[in-house]
């Protein structure tokens, strides 16, 4: 039988076992499982179990380095980043404000962890590791700083427009706090 005879015959897993035993073969590289991995990836939820949010895979690995294997501890760091990302996402947030609510979380992250680590390494490290941990800080803080920084300005950028002409009197609101009244403008 040839391999397109076997891509043909596969089809798509449904029980748990039966996905179970077929991601084995998939993981394992096995090409004849590629169609059946394309149709199941339609799925946009199949796509994260899949591992395809790095971000998300990213985050796993920071609180594990984080916790270690401290489950309360884990837990608490996990549910504290979901209640940032939905706290700064807010109640309808674009796919883009999506994406950088994922970067200042991750950034948090990175930049309380590089805290915790020069704060528990205090007292037997050189003044080589003390540096390098000082700078580990400065650049994941001037990272947090930048996502914040482009998350606000995608904030302001999607502001509204406002015109209202009434009568001779026209008012042109081009952000929060820039009113241009054409009267006195003359």
């Amino acid at each position: 039988m040839s391999n397109v005879t076997k891509t043909a015959e596969l089809t798509v897993p449904t029980g748990a076992d039966e996905l179970r035993k077929f991601l084995k073969r998939a993981r394992s590289g096995d090409e004849a499982t590629l169609p059946a991995v394309r149709k199941l990836l339609e799925n946009p939820a199949m796509v994260e179990q899949f591992g395809g949010d790095l971000a998300r895979q990213a985050e796993l690995s920071f609180v594990e380095a984080v916790a270690g294997k401290n489950l309360p501890w884990k837990e608490a760091l996990a549910r504290k980043l979901e209640l940032m990302r939905a706290e700064l996402a807010g109640p309808d947030p674009t796919p883009l404000e999506r994406l950088l609510v994922e970067r200042v979380v991750a950034c948090w992250l990175q930049v309380q962890d590089a805290d915790i680590r020069y704060a528990q390494g205090q007292k037997e490290r050189t003044i080589v590791q003390g540096d390098y941990q000082q700078r580990r800080m400065d650049h994941a803080h001037k990272r947090y700083l930048s996502a914040i920084k482009a998350l606000a300005l995608v904030r302001k950028v999607a502001l509204p427009v406002l015109q209202v002409n009434i009568a001779k009197k026209q008012i042109n609101v081009a952000g929060p706090s820039a009113v241009v009244d054409s009267e006195k403008e003359r």
